[in-house]
């Protein structure tokens, strides 16, 4: 585990004066960012997303995106690649992703807490911070970590996300974060998962139901998150258990309700794969569905 005695930007000094300054001169800027793959967006939940990278901050200009999301929310590698732990008295418990493009991506302000309080007493540790061991090779939407408030972020849980082409100085990562794949949930490619799903049933027939859906739970071992209102399409297999008062949901037409009837689902159990991840249509399949109270 690195740790570094205050921001996260320390970590490039030296870099920075051994190299980078000469490649600015015969490399141009677009050029410096080339190479940034289509991220899956950093973070399993409903998030505040806005425009703060370059901000004045009492120690330097902001060299990252603030994004302001539940506590022990799931955090997620945006590409595949490999981590490293690591820790500063400013950033609290952090994270760095080695990413197969080249592109290096910080993560900062990670979870510290161990109970449900404020309580800064779990440290920077696996089962803490880190959902994977230092060093550990990672896929996209793989959970990697908790969100938190470590640092001096204490009792204001947000995450702080750097995006670095080539290991080199820091970019706007807010492109990057607006045009990211929302992931519905964060798991290892070929582990096995099943979904909680509430929300609204829209649409049914023809061998799938679509469903608008506001909050998920990942098992085994998840919780209910609010999540960015999205769109889902589940195929319905013969043996899919459907509360009467739903009505028929698998003839052989679409079926358009004129009143969407609130709904909680739940999926097959699964093998992870990166679709599964993203809630692609048709990779997700109906196990049962129930109206709300």
């Amino acid at each position: 585990m690195r740790r570094h005695r205050t921001t996260a930007r320390a970590a490039f000094v030296a870099l920075l004066l051994a190299g980078l300054a000469a490649a600015a001169l015969t490399t141009p800027a677009s050029g410096r960012e080339q190479g940034v793959p289509r991220l899956v967006f950093p973070l399993v939940a409903k998030t505040n997303l806005w425009d703060n990278y370059g901000d004045p901050r009492g120690n330097g200009r902001h060299a990252g995106i603030d994004m302001e999301n539940p506590w022990r929310a799931p955090v997620v590698a945006v590409e595949d690649g490999r981590v490293e732990h690591a820790e500063s008295s400013l950033g609290g418990c952090m994270l760095y992703l080695y990413g197969r493009s080249g592109t290096m991506y910080l993560y900062i302000h990670l979870n510290n807490d161990l109970t449900s309080r404020n309580d800064n007493n779990g440290g920077c540790v696996n089962d803490v911070t880190f959902a994977v061991l230092d060093g550990a090779r990672v896929s996209a939407g793989e959970q990697v970590a908790w969100n938190g408030d470590s640092g001096d972020a204490n009792g204001n849980p947000h995450l702080h996300f750097e995006v670095h082409p080539n290991g080199g100085t820091d970019v706007s990562p807010f492109k990057y974060l607006k045009r990211a794949s929302r992931p519905l949930f964060a798991a290892k490619s070929g582990s096995p998962f099943s979904l909680g799903l509430r929300g609204s049933l829209v649409a049914a027939g023809a061998g799938s139901i679509t469903l608008e859906v506001e909050r998920v739970r990942q098992y085994p071992g998840g919780r209910w998150l609010e999540i960015e209102p999205r769109t889902l399409e589940l195929t319905v297999p013969p043996e899919a258990a459907v509360a009467p008062s739903i009505g028929q949901i698998t003839g052989p037409a679409l079926r358009v309700f004129r009143t969407p009837v609130p709904v909680a689902a739940y999926t097959v159990k699964a093998k992870t794969t990166a679709d599964a991840i993203l809630g692609s249509a048709g990779t997700l399949q109906l196990s049962r569905v129930a109206p709300l109270p």
